[in-house]
């Protein structure tokens, strides 16, 4: 058996007592029905520290300004390369922002408890029915001012392209009014490289936000001229590598 780099053990030990110290956190100030402002800084600053361990640096670039509307759900959409994308995104995006994300991660012990309590969404991808609930849930909280991001892929890309959307982030988008906000993500994958165990760090993580998309204007007959859509302006950054 291939022994472990120390690099490697240290940054992993770190972020697990980080994750595990602001899981505990979030799950006492949600016990004590906090404000939510309290914790989304708890998730922020979770984040800034994950980050901060592998010394990661993020550039926010806008392919042209991007204003959101105000008191309309929002989305952001993006490519999908690591574990590193959440306290990246978190780290990089306005507002309050919490992830739909597959429910074995909220089996996670503590951090998936964590995640239950603060807003983030599970959705569970092998129960069509349950999706569905999953879904409305998401919803409601996006009318109580939270930004969804959500990786229409569903999964993390293993080869660094782009592959085959799920249609329900663009049912949601659709039925709710919501503004999507197309997003590029460069780097995490290279923060650990598949099938390695050597961590980069001191890297540049660069988060494209493309122009949003206003799904009012379309019907769910017609998602997937939405789907296209979303898709090429996420896919036009990668020209550039």
């Amino acid at each position: 058996m291939k022994k472990l780099p120390l690099k490697f053990i240290w940054i992993m030990t770190c972020s697990a007592g980080i994750t595990a110290y602001y899981s505990l956190k979030t799950l006492i100030y949600a016990w004590m029905k906090s404000n939510p402002d309290t914790l989304s800084h708890i998730i922020t600053t979770w984040a800034k520290s994950l980050l901060k361990v592998i010394d990661v640096r993020c550039e926010v670039i806008e392919l042209q300004p991007v204003a959101l509307p105000e008191n309309t759900p929002i989305i952001f959409m993006s490519n999908h390369l690591s574990l590193y994308d959440i306290p990246v995104l978190l780290v990089s995006l306005p507002g309050t922002v919490r992830m739909i994300a597959k429910k074995e991660l909220f089996k996670v012990p503590l951090w998936g408890h964590a995640m239950q309590q603060s807003d983030f969404v599970s959705i569970d991808r092998d129960n069509a029915a349950q999706a569905l609930q999953d879904l409305d849930l998401a919803a409601q909280k996006m009318k109580r001012g939270v930004r969804l991001w959500i990786a229409p892929e569903g999964t993390r890309s293993h080869d660094g392209q782009l592959h085959a959307f799920k249609k329900g982030a663009f049912n949601l988008a659709i039925q709710t009014g919501a503004t999507i906000v197309p997003i590029t993500i460069k780097g995490t994958d290279q923060l650990l490289p598949a099938k390695t165990w050597q961590f980069k760090q001191g890297r540049t993580v660069k988060i494209y936000l493309g122009e949003p998309i206003n799904a009012r204007d379309y019907t769910l007959k017609d998602r997937m001229k939405l789907l296209q859509r979303v898709r090429e302006a996420i896919l036009l950054p990668y020209a550039s590598q």
